[in-house]
């Protein structure tokens, strides 16, 4: 059975027996508009609701189209807004006067109560460049657990300093130590990255134990973070077309521009590269493998 939410919109309450009762599961697609493969994921469990419902042992899945505006217009965030998956610590409240907020801090103080109160999340992400599939998660042996059961690449340690974890949204529920992961599926428009976000979705529903759906029966290659580089001035780029899990070595040139160089001190393997970054975004992460 599936309903509206009773008090957000753009999101849908999922209950096997109709009983809509916890423990409550979120799934995020299109956080970042422009990132539908989640969003596609969220409209097929809608098409077969009864269907996708049966399979549910217990608990309410919670389905979340996470930047409508966004999506409407085709873009990461709306025209003039800004990135709502960065707003999820709710500092801004209290620094930011409402009439400067854009549509995603409204978006965000919606889903607040999502964001803080449900018992696990999964967020379907994809990315501008090519990109194997991998999870992004913190660094308990349950988070990596649970990220292995998903059969992508597991990268941790995005709540380790200098990470932005408290500000993103499976931060909150990470802190109180509840099962949150994101999952980059894949290319924005590649050809199985809403396939791999379904598969994602239905294992993590399995590895908790609330749904009859099979996971991953090998743990992939994992990843520790430790770095991310800020695009340091206006005309900084990358030194080459870079993709996730790209290797480069101890004193490689990561990028330059502006007079600023920068390079690796030590062999690292690169997520994310955004080469359209602005300045003071975040262009590109570093990760070593973890036997």
């Amino acid at each position: 059975m599936i309903r509206p939410h009773p008090t957000i919109s753009a999101a849908w309450e999922l209950s096997g027996d109709g009983s809509f009762t916890g423990p409550w599961v979120g799934v995020i697609g299109a956080l970042h508009g422009n990132e539908v493969a989640g969003l596609e994921v969220i409209e097929s469990i809608k098409t077969d609701a009864d269907g996708f419902a049966k399979r549910l042992k217990r608990g309410t899945v919670v389905l979340v189209h996470g930047n409508p505006k966004a999506t409407e217009e085709g873009r990461r965030y709306s025209k003039g807004g800004t990135d709502i998956n960065r707003l999820f610590a709710y500092q801004w409240i209290e620094e930011l006067a409402p009439e400067a907020w854009a549509y995603e801090h409204h978006r965000a103080l919606e889903l607040r109560p999502l964001m803080t109160g449900l018992d696990a999340m999964v967020d379907l992400h994809s990315a501008s460049q090519p990109t194997v599939p991998f999870a992004i998660c913190d660094g308990r042996p349950e988070g990596i657990a649970l990220s292995q059961k998903t059969g992508c690449k597991v990268t941790f340690g995005w709540d380790g300093p200098g990470m932005l974890m408290e500000h993103v949204s499976i931060g909150a529920l990470v802190a109180k130590g509840r099962p949150a992961i994101s999952v980059e599926c894949g290319q924005h428009k590649g050809a199985d990255t809403a396939k791999v976000a379904h598969d994602v979705l239905t294992r993590f529903l399995g590895g908790l134990g609330l749904s009859d759906h099979a996971t991953a029966e090998t743990a992939a290659e994992s990843y520790e973070l430790f770095g991310r580089l800020v695009k340091p001035t206006l005309h900084f780029e990358l030194e080459r077309d870079f993709a996730s899990f790209d290797r480069l070595l101890a004193g490689s040139v990561l990028g330059h521009g502006d007079g600023v160089t920068v390079s690796v001190d030590r062999d690292a393997f690169l997520l994310l590269p955004t080469p359209k970054a602005v300045r003071g975004e975040d262009i590109v992460y570093l990760a070593h493998e973890v036997s």
